[in-house]
């Protein structure tokens, strides 16, 4: 930045300094052509010496027409009133020899002003033909010598340009700090984003624009500490899920080889339990994954709600029942909705699962059922069970998340049922939600 204020500083001194003499000249002389080619349409009218004298004082310009008979003289208090015949003469002679005009630069001739000192002037000559009658316009201008200005200009120029790079030396400091200076820290820590290791809570960024910045690799960079712990879990809950029912599989499978009398049907059921529970994990994989690239495919159809749940009781009831478990069904006056009932069996499926798994109570209380909220009619599960703390009700619904971070063995489930179940829901476009008090109750829920 100070290089290309230097830069700017040293063009605009070039053109100050040493251009400023040739376009003041410049100027000079394009004023008396255009002064003298708007003149010539003037001549012969009845106003023309009013009308010379306006436009000599406006432009500082000295003018006289010139003719045969001097008809059109007009001189004004200027130099061109000075001028004598002979040298009237020549400026005509020289003026007709250049195709009638001619600009005679640095004209020097003796002035009674100036006790015999000669004097600088630019005389532009016009020679035209006016009624038959050689009409010659004079235009003359005075030539001021620059040094003494040029001289100010440059003792100024000294000045304004200490003055400016001492600016310049302030504000590139100050753009250093407060502008490059986070951003080469933003992206030094960001290089160890990959890692999860992103510690923007050092950098001062002074900006709000770098603060958001800052605070979305922050956020990004707990975002990966969040997926990496996932990732370890994903790997610790899906090993043990799937090893649970492959040890069992093997177990059996090996009695009943080296033990003849060991080849009944409840050993036989087990094996074909354990490998449905393998089966249906998968599965379950399977449908998250197509659940979050949103590839689910849903086949809806209009069927009936007391229907719906009264099948799905149905294939608890049994279960519950030799688990001393109270499952009650709440029903209500019928209707019918348009969904993919399988996918909201899986639904249903996973809510009941998790109300199996959670609960340790003697008195187990598991409910299913609908009810109308604020008008909306909504389809529930509630248990009695351990219910879910404040701090983990967010995270729930995440994939993989686990409450009690233990390895134990689920009675039903895959045990990523819930992350299942709000793919599922939000693909039908349901509103979903869990109520819940600690060591009392759940009740997750959707609205249809």
């Amino acid at each position: 930045m100070l290089l290309f204020v230097v830069a700017i500083l040293g063009f605009i001194y070039l053109f100050q300094t040493t251009f400023l003499d040739t376009f003041y000249k410049r100027n000079k002389i394009n004023t008396l052509k255009e002064v003298s080619n708007t003149i010539s349409g003037y001549i012969g009218d009845s106003d023309m010496e009013n009308y010379l004298e306006q436009i000599g004082m406006s432009n500082e310009i000295c003018i006289r027409v010139v003719s045969n008979n001097d008809a059109y003289t007009y001189t004004g208090a200027c130099t061109l009133r000075n001028l004598d015949n002979i040298t009237i003469n020549r400026i005509a002679s020289e003026t007709s020899e250049n195709n009638n005009e001619k600009l005679f630069d640095n004209f020097r001739y003796q002035t009674p002003f100036g006790n015999g000192r000669p004097e600088d002037v630019y005389i532009y000559s016009k020679l035209l033909k006016i009624n038959n009658e050689d009409v010659m316009i004079l235009a003359s201008s005075g030539i001021t010598p620059l040094n003494v200005t040029i001289s100010t200009i440059k003792s100024q120029y000294l000045i304004i340009v200490a003055v400016v790079v001492i600016m310049a030396v302030i504000l590139t400091l100050l753009i250093s700090r407060f502008i490059i200076n986070p951003i080469k820290q933003i992206n030094e820590e960001s290089k160890n984003l990959s890692k999860a290791n992103y510690d923007g809570y050092k950098i001062n960024t002074h900006t709000l624009e770098y603060d958001e910045l800052n605070n979305t690799l922050s956020n990004a960079n707990e975002d990966i500490l969040k997926a990496d712990k996932a990732k370890k879990e994903l790997l610790g809950n899906v090993s043990h899920d799937l090893r649970t029912p492959l040890t069992m599989i093997v177990g059996y499978g090996e009695m009943i080889r080296d033990l003849p009398e060991e080849n009944n049907e409840e050993n036989i059921n087990v094996i074909i339990d354990e490998a449905k529970r393998l089966s249906s994990l998968v599965d379950d994989l399977v449908d998250v994954s197509k659940a979050e690239a949103g590839k689910i495919e849903l086949d809806k159809k209009d069927i009936s709600v007391n229907e719906l749940l009264t099948s799905v009781y149905h294939q608890y009831e049994k279960h519950c029942k030799s688990k001393n478990i109270k499952f009650d069904l709440v029903l209500d006056d019928d209707f019918t909705i348009n969904c993919d009932e399988k996918r909201i069996r899986q639904v249903l499926y996973n809510f009941i699962n998790n109300s199996l798994n959670y609960n340790t109570k003697d008195d187990q209380v598991i409910e299913l059922g609908i009810e109308k909220v604020n008008g909306r009619k909504r389809i529930y599960v509630y248990d009695n069970g351990q219910g879910i703390e404040e701090k983990d009700i967010n995270n729930i619904w995440d994939r993989y998340y686990k409450v009690d971070k233990e390895h134990k063995r689920h009675q039903l489930g895959s045990g990523i049922g819930l992350s299942l179940a709000r793919q599922l829901l939000k693909a039908h476009g349901y509103e979903y939600g869990v109520e819940s008090k600690y060591n009392e109750y759940s009740k997750f829920y959707f609205y249809i």
